[in-house]
């Protein structure tokens, strides 16, 4: 059976009853992935105590297995979602990008070279002053973003040369030393970047267009990060890049962890938001 979309709703008792449906709906997809495989495991070691020494060492194997699916689901999830935030944030930072900070903020100091009275001059540099804020926590998000990637990356280097090889790659998008250190950034010694956002700041200042090129040029860092994320996402494999086979990367698929993403799209954005009885729909064609 399919479902196409999740029927509409109007009095809290059925409201209640679809989000009941959808608590239920949503633990069958985790047991599916095996994302609860040690609470599987729990149990089924306690249901039958008279199983044989053959039994038991058969079950053992299936849980590993299990447990091996579970942890090779989180893995992937989570790597998804952080190179995807890394591109997402990266994006901001692309001078490539028509809604990118640093066009903002040049339209803001445009703004303010027009304005011929006091009042438009106060309102311009207010609009002026958000608009470098914006610049200063766009790079701050980044940076957050790159340093989750890595770490993710790093902490699962074992798994595959995939990994290997894709951590390496994106430590390959920073710039050199001094060219950040112009602008307030900086990697420490576990190779996270730092930012220095008082010195960010009056950089902003004093010498915005290297900051712009540095790190929203055409081979500015966000450029860079973002291309090798975007490329990370659309041609690595599973399998590569969980170092597992393809019978055990089954239950850990891209298209599975698609449907993951969309339910926790649904589950932040409210019940009530329309474009979720689709959302929904198409997650559960994936259990029934």
């Amino acid at each position: 059976m399919s479902i196409s979309a999740v029927s509409g709703y109007n009095t809290g008792s059925e409201y209640q009853k679809w989000v009941d449906q959808a608590a239920a709906d949503a633990e069958a997809l985790e047991n599916r992935l095996g994302v609860k495989a040690s609470e599987t495991t729990e149990s089924s070691s306690t249901s039958d105590t008279k199983d044989t020494t053959s039994s038991s060492s058969s079950s053992s194997s299936s849980s590993t297995s299990i447990n091996r699916n579970s942890s090779t689901s989180t893995f992937l999830l989570t790597y998804k979602n952080s190179l995807t935030s890394l591109e997402t944030t990266a994006d901001k930072l692309r001078l490539g990008n028509k809604n990118n900070v640093f066009a903002k903020y040049e339209t803001a100091l445009k703004d303010l070279s027009w304005a011929n009275t006091d009042e438009a001059k106060a309102k311009a540099q207010k609009a002026v002053d958000a608009a470098k804020d914006d610049i200063v926590a766009a790079i701050k998000d980044f940076a957050e973003s790159y340093n989750n990637a890595i770490s993710l990356l790093e902490n699962n280097s074992g798994r595959s040369n995939a990994v290997n090889s894709q951590l390496a790659s994106l430590k390959r998008a920073l710039t050199t030393g001094d060219a950040m250190a112009r602008i307030g950034l900086s990697v420490d010694k576990s190779g996270k970047l730092q930012v220095d956002e008082k010195k960010l700041k009056q950089t902003l200042d004093d010498n915005y267009a290297s900051v712009k090129d540095i790190m929203g040029g055409q081979f500015g860092i966000a450029e860079r990060a973002a291309t090798k994320a975007a490329d990370i996402l659309d041609n690595a494999s599973v399998e590569k890049i969980a170092g597992v086979s393809e019978s055990e990367a089954g239950s850990a698929s891209a298209d599975s962890l698609d449907y993951w993403t969309i339910f926790s799209g649904f589950a932040t954005s409210g019940a009530y938001n329309l474009s979720n009885y689709y959302a929904v729909g198409s997650m559960l064609n994936t259990i029934v």
